[in-house]
Order: C-alpha cells, then sequence, then structure tokens
C-alpha cells in the first residue's frame, strides 16, 4: 500500500503525570512506532494533560494541518480525569463506533477489562480520529486488531473502489 505513506498521522498522548514530566510517555512512543510498521511517516507527536479545552484544541489544530490520521492515547478509562472521548464527541461527524468495537472485542480475548475502555472513533471532516487506552498493551492490542484494514477507510473517503 504505497499511498499509506502519503498520509499524514499525528500522535497525542494526554496524561496529567506525562504532561508534568513526573512519568516518561511509554504508550505515545510506541504508538508511533508502530504506525510506522505500517507504513506511517513523519508522525507529529504531542503531549497533554486530561483537559478538555487541550484536548479540543489539539483536534481542531490538527484538522487545520490536514491531519489524515489522529489518534490520541490515554484518558479513554472510567476516573473522572479520563475525558478523552467525551472531549472528541462533539467534532465526531460521522461515527464509525465498528472500528473500536473490534479492538476492545479483540482486547477482551486478551485482558478481562479491556470492555472498561470508553474509547470512540469517527470522522471529523476529513480526519480519522482515534481513541486509545494509555497503557502499552492497550495500543499494541489496539493497533494489533485495526491495522492495516482500518486504512481503508481512506480509500473509502477518497471514493477508490474495493
Amino acid at each position: 500500500m504505497p499511498w499509506v505513506a502519503a498520509l499524514k498521522a499525528a500522535v497525542v498522548v494526554c496524561s496529567d503525570s506525562v504532561a508534568r514530566e513526573e512519568k516518561e510517555d511509554i504508550s505515545g512512543r510506541l504508538l508511533c512506532d508502530l504506525l510506522e510498521q505500517q507504513g506511517l511517516h513523519d508522525i507529529a507527536y504531542a503531549v497533554i494533560a486530561d483537559e478538555t479545552s487541550a484536548v479540543q484544541e489539539r483536534l481542531e489544530h490538527y484538522g487545520q494541518a490536514g491531519i489524515d490520521l489522529l489518534i490520541f492515547t490515554g484518558g479513554t478509562g472510567l476516573s473522572d480525569r479520563d475525558i478523552t472521548p467525551d472531549a472528541v464527541a462533539p467534532y465526531i461527524t460521522k461515527n464509525i463506533p465498528g472500528i473500536m468495537e473490534t479492538a476492545r472485542q479483540y482486547g477482551q480475548l486478551r485482558v478481562k477489562t479491556a470492555m472498561l475502555s470508553r474509547g470512540i472513533s469517527g470522522f471529523v471532516d476529513r480526519m480519522l480520529v482515534l481513541t486509545l487506552p494509555g497503557s502499552p498493551n492497550g495500543v499494541r492490542e489496539s493497533i494489533g486488531a485495526l491495522f492495516p484494514q482500518v486504512l481503508h477507510v481512506f480509500q473509502v473517503r477518497e471514493n477508490v473502489g474495493h
């Protein structure tokens, strides 16, 4: 799939402790590596606190920058600070629930608490947005479940046949 290299991608780590530099980011860097293995290159990378305004600012910024694939990692759980899906949801213009349903199902076969992830997915105009768990295993399993098949959405977006 040589066209994959032309896609613009961004990874945003949503973590209070990583944003305060109290913890090192593992999941975001892992996510960048896994995306590179899928043929994506020159991936934008950012770390933000678990704040609705920060999530939405990054979403708007990358939308205006022409990013094709934006992946948030972190903030999809059940704590009060886990707000990523809630912050992203109002921006979704075309919901694609099957993507995260697939990731949860895949994860559920490996970790019984995968069902507790509240990740969502869909297009924000022409940009595909995924919200993945913040753990390295959650990232690894989600990418394993979704890629490379999820990249087909970009061909569909451009009306390229099957």
